[in-house]
């Protein structure tokens, strides 16, 4: 025998081994369709057991497991269920169903990304049904990785530590398997003990004023982060509940929603917005200092803790509460998906259950991103640990009302299920550029930034037609653009002074139509809602759009958007003290990088120059920059002349290290360029290992005349004076 012969031998004794699996399989599926629920009851008991699929199919196909099958032979059996003929089979119910899904397989396969085709394919040869492989598809979640089979593992010391009757099961427990919590699929099921006659919060007994504060947080914040299914927590709070409810969460909610008031009784001392929410936050920590076990509410009350503290400028605070509610999620596993029983066959408490995981989780990992986002770090959840499924398309939940509380304006459908769907997903990606950045496992190059801006591309060409314009849209949704936007400048801002060898893009040219389209959506929600409703994550995105129009200054374009950015600033700076931090980075900026800005743009940077606040984004040693007296305006053209030609002036000839990265935030760090993972890594100034990296980068070319002179800004090395 040849090696051929052998090798088609080989294959054609394989290809008959997975058409018996195949059929003993397809045959399991048609007895569950049309048993009695006795018998596919039994089924499900034997493999939710533990039992091997295919073994319970063969003993169904045996006639040792149905009734129904005991009194028919084998061969009989097959006649019935159209597998002994294949003239029969052809025209069986299971083999329909089968041909309509590798149809929709191979549909999806021709439209799918290089990697979900690979993930496809690797599914396929691990044994995965073809109908869940659709359904990840249909769900956006192929690439995320399925968890291995539970093992059975003997007790060990492990065991000991594994408890939760202490925080985050990191100490000893002293309960016994008795004891413990009730579990539901394999995970922890908080216990809760209802709050009978008992208020929910001591800082006031007004209850009009605390459904106000409610009514601020769902209607303006809550749409956008959904870290609890609001419904939940409502029944929960009426009826005393504290499963999905708590004291710690509904303070938390207080404190947020007295950020958006502009009720005096919303402030501690009623003249000083610094005092917003003071002693519903207070009461939170109280509360939170208390806490020894992982729950639901406290995830999502975490989130709202590190909000309210961010928005102070605690932005050490707001990292610590941020990642110690990712911690929490990752503790009691709302990472992982069920695949004991799929979401869509869940009912009632379980189902209810599902729902309240899935609202904490995405919350959760959304808030972890936005805050790495904001601050420059590495995320606490990679995606990689996540199986969960994004959170379903609820059209009913579509359709319901959105009504923008405390003002007057029309009543319009919220979309918010669709925009908490949207959100997750881009999450996602923002995760995966976060760890591009801050955890590189190989050199950066153009393919991979490219490649990455496919992905943000991609998923706003998919947008849903009801969340894809900001024409009329609610804040939420225009939060959704902002957020896309502000991703996508993240992306290539330290590239702007890179150009790609293989590609047309350009980083410059995507990060100014990037930083116009967010000015537009800020101004759209001024024309629609003013100043209601805006909060710190609205406010940062403008910033970041800034620090491109100020580089972009005098083209009028950038001018006119830099000039409205800092009369929002000024506008909210009474409300929202990120604001206030907001026109600091800007001075520092204009002053670090000896910018002359026309008369309106300073005139509106300066307008309340006595206004002075202690934010400055964690960076103390630049705090007298943030603070300067407002420069006197150019009196006479032939001043203005004389200014620009001083900056046109050649530099002074010194050696310095090329600094090939834009990353104007004080408190950012730029991305690593490669595995460098030093200490110094982020000084791009004066790291000579990075730099070596930089002029290696495949695919992106580094110059230095991507600026006009008339700026004044050449970079990082230094200014012109």
């Amino acid at each position: 025998m040849t090696d051929e012969q052998r090798r088609l031998t080989f294959l054609r004794d394989n290809v008959e081994h997975l058409e018996e699996e195949k059929n003993t399989l397809e045959s399991l599926l048609y007895t569950v369709q049309t048993a009695s629920e006795e018998d596919a009851a039994e089924i499900f008991r034997r493999l939710r057991s533990g039992g091997d699929v295919t073994a319970v199919a063969q003993q169904v196909l045996a006639g040792r497991l149905l009734s129904e099958v005991r009194g028919e032979s084998t061969s009989s059996w097959l006649s019935r269920s159209g597998y002994s003929d294949s003239s029969q089979s052809s025209q069986s119910p299971v083999s329909n169903l089968r041909l309509e899904y590798y149809e929709q397989l191979m549909r999806t396969i021709a439209a799918s990304r290089e990697e979900e085709t690979s993930e496809i394919t690797k599914r396929i040869r691990n044994g995965e049904d073809v109908s869940s492989i659709l359904a990840a598809a249909k769900t956006k979640s192929l690439v995320q990785p399925l968890p291995s089979a539970e093992a059975d593992v003997t007790p060990g010391i492990e065991a000991e530590y594994s408890g939760r009757d202490k925080t985050f099961g990191m100490v000893k427990g002293t309960g016994t398997p008795s004891t413990a919590p009730e579990t539901t699929f394999g995970r922890l099921r908080e216990v809760s003990t209802p709050l009978l006659g008992q208020p929910w919060t001591t800082v006031t007994d007004d209850e009009d004023f605390i459904e106000h504060l409610l009514g601020l947080y769902f209607a303006w914040q809550h749409c956008f982060f959904q870290s609890f299914p609001e419904k939940l927590f409502r029944e929960d709070m009426a009826k005393g509940g504290t499963e999905y409810c708590s004291r710690l969460l509904v303070n938390a909610i207080l404190a947020a929603g007295c950020l958006l008031s502009r009720r005096p009784e919303a402030r501690r001392d009623p003249s000083d917005s610094r005092t917003a929410g003071l002693d519903f936050f207070e009461e939170a920590l109280r509360l939170l200092a208390d806490v020894d076990t992982s729950s639901l509410p406290t995830t999502a009350a975490l989130y709202l803790i590190c909000h309210v503290d961010g928005t102070r400028g605690r932005l050490s605070s707001l990292w610590l509460f941020s990642g110690r509610s990712s911690r929490m999620a990752l503790d009691i596993n709302l990472h992982l998906r069920n695949d004991r029983t799929p979401a869509d066959h869940l009912t009632g408490e379980a189902y209810v259950e599902e729902k309240a995981r899935l609202h904490a989780f995405w919350g959760c990992f959304i808030s972890d991103q936005v805050t790495s986002f904001t601050l420059g770090r590495l995320p606490q959840i990679p995606t990689s640990a996540v199986t969960v499924d994004l959170p379903p398309v609820d059209p009913k939940e579509d359709a319901e009302e959105w009504c923008a509380y405390d003002i007057d304006r029309p009543r319009k459908p919220s979309n918010r299920s669709t925009t908490f769907n949207q959100v997750a997903a881009l999450s996602k990606i923002v995760n995966s550029t976060l760890q591009l950045f801050f955890a590189p496992t190989v050199a950066l190059c153009g393919n991979k930034l490219l490649e990455e801006y496919a992905k943000y591309t991609s998923w706003y060409k998919a947008l849903p037609s009801i969340v894809s314009t900001i024409d009329d849209g609610t804040p939420h949704v225009l939060c959704l653009h902002m957020y896309y936007h502000a991703a996508v400048l993240l992306l290539f801002r330290p590239f702007l002074k890179a150009t790609f060898t293989k590609s047309p893009v350009s980083p410059r040219e995507v990060c100014r139509q990037s930083a116009d389209a967010i000015s537009k959506i800020f101004a759209q929600h001024r024309r629609l809602y003013d100043l209601a409703g805006i909060y710190t994550f609205q406010v940062h995105c403008l910033l970041t759009a800034c620090t491109i129009h100020i580089i972009n200054v005098p083209a009028l374009s950038s001018t006119s958007y830099l000039t409205a950015a800092c009369n929002n600033f000024q506008d909210l700076i009474h409300r929202n003290e990120w604001a206030t931090g907001s026109l600091n980075i800007i001075k520092g900026l204009v002053q670090k990088w000896n910018i002359i800005l026309p008369l309106d743009a300073e005139t509106a940077l300066y307008r309340n120059a006595h206004k002075t606040s202690d934010f400055s984004f964690g960076n103390e040693s630049q705090a007298q920059i943030y603070r300067p007296e407002k420069r006197s305006h150019f009196l006479n053209p032939s001043t203005q002349v004389m200014q620009k030609r001083q900056r046109l002036a050649p530099r002074e000839t010194r050696e310095q290290p090329t600094n090939y990265l834009f990353a104007p935030f004080p408190n950012h760090p730029a991305p690593l360029l490669g595995p460098v993972h030093t200490s110094t890594s982020a000084d791009t100034e004066h790291n000579d290992e990075l730099n070596k990296v930089a002029q290696g980068l495949d695919g992106l070319s580094f110059g230095d005349d991507w600026f006009d002179p008339f700026m004044g800004y050449q970079g990082d090395e230094g200014t012109v004076s």
